[in-house]
């Protein structure tokens, strides 16, 4: 009777954990896994040169962060990197609701932001760098000059750093305008709305380079609050922080082995947009990491 007893205990036990077992679901696969076993990355940008765009003509993705992903991916068995064009202000949300595995758009490494995204490695240091017409013809090299300028104006990306920084060094809000994307800003400094535009440097780069646009130029130098100096870096969703943490190691490689310095030149970036050494990620999101 006993081992009929015991026998019934371990045949129901057994039938318990087989019902268990169909009922649980299975260990969802993480990001870092889908994209190894892929070979597959998604990228989310915003068509922007220098950050990644598509090459006129041929529709090939050129850019400072396609070039960057693309090497620091190679060795670890990611072969496929693939692009999603969106708006900036799209990006995050993009990123949060899934249709990227990444977001790779120029995005400074703020506080704010640190509480919604995973940020790697910073990649390139940028300052705020001001475009006006040929000549500069309101003389302006600094927000302390917009500031007490009192009939300059000046242009920024909607939702950008620099429209903070500028607020924050002076710059009345009412003699600020923002816009949505590059096009119309520099069309708003052409038809004389604005005096300056203010973008990134790395984002003036790019814009200048080739001298696609004589009748603009880089005002020089732009002096800034030291407070205005950013970092830029790729976005990944919280929840994926192995997948950031696997980037984060083919990175430390292209930035040792030099493949970081010949994209930075390829692209037109000197010694004034490499990141000091030893800066990290958590330093720049300070409490928000």
């Amino acid at each position: 009777m006993k081992f009929r007893a015991r026998s019934a205990a371990i045949g129901l036990a057994c039938i318990y954990a087989v019902l268990v077992g169909s009922v649980l679901p299975a260990t969802a696969e993480t990001t870092k896994e889908r994209v190894l076993k892929e070979g597959r990355i998604v990228i989310g940008i915003h068509n922007r040169s220098p950050w990644g765009y598509k090459k006129e003509g041929t529709g090939e993705l050129l850019g400072w962060h396609p070039d960057l992903l693309r090497a620091a991916f190679a060795d670890l068995g990611v072969k496929q990197v693939d692009f999603e064009v969106t708006e900036f202000g799209a990006l995050i949300p993009g990123l949060m609701a899934g249709r990227f595995d990444a977001v790779a758009s120029g995005l400074s490494i703020t506080p704010e932001r640190c509480q919604q995204v995973a940020f790697g490695g910073p990649d390139l240091r940028s300052d705020d760098a001001a475009v006006v017409l040929a000549g500069n013809p309101k003389a302006i090299h600094s927000y302390a000059d917009l500031a007490k300028k009192s009939d300059a104006i000046m242009g920024g990306g909607r939702g950008s750093n620099v429209i903070k920084n500028a607020i924050n060094e002076g710059v009345p809000e009412d003699r600020i305008l923002q816009f949505p994307d590059i096009e119309t800003n520099i069309a708003a400094l052409r038809a004389g709305r604005i005096d300056a535009a203010l973008f990134s440097s790395p984002t003036v780069i790019g814009l200048l380079a080739g001298n696609r646009s004589p009748d603009l130029e880089r005002a020089s130098p732009f002096t800034t609050d030291e407070k205005s100096i950013s970092y830029i870096a790729i976005a990944f969703r919280k929840d994926d922080g192995d997948l950031r943490d696997l980037y984060n190691q083919g990175l430390a490689k292209v930035m040792s082995n030099g493949t970081i310095a010949t994209i930075m030149a390829k692209y037109g970036f000197g010694p004034t947009e490499n990141v000091p050494p030893g800066l990290t990620t958590s330093q720049l999101c300070g409490a928000a990491n």
